[in-house]
């Protein structure tokens, strides 16, 4: 692996990780109250025909890996926004922490 190699490595897996502490902020919360649609769309489309194009054109494992773990957050984040996990569990877990306090 040569310098160029390593250096887009590591700028695809900085990329790629970070969608993560919102993904998981996201479903510890059960929720995805406070996102923007509108800019998880963009971003979704944006990762979609990139990495199309990506495919299609001058394959590059190392941005196929970041377009394929971003759309991987994203969609998780998407799913939560349209589909928040249901009240009677986040209270459930809510309550469970309260009760020593």
């Amino acid at each position: 692996m040569n310098m160029v190699e390593l250096l887009g490595w590591l700028g695809a897996t900085c990329f790629a990780i970070c969608g993560l502490p919102q993904t998981i902020k996201v479903v510890k919360d059960g929720h995805g109250d406070g996102l923007s649609k509108p800019f998880l769309w963009l971003w979704f489309w944006g990762e979609v025909l990139t990495l199309v194009y990506v495919c299609l054109s001058s394959f590059s494992l190392p941005l196929f890996f970041n377009y394929a773990v971003n759309l991987t957050f994203l969609v998780i984040m998407l799913k939560y926004c349209y589909f928040p996990a249901m009240k009677n569990e986040i209270n459930k877990k809510n309550k469970k922490f309260s009760v020593g306090r």
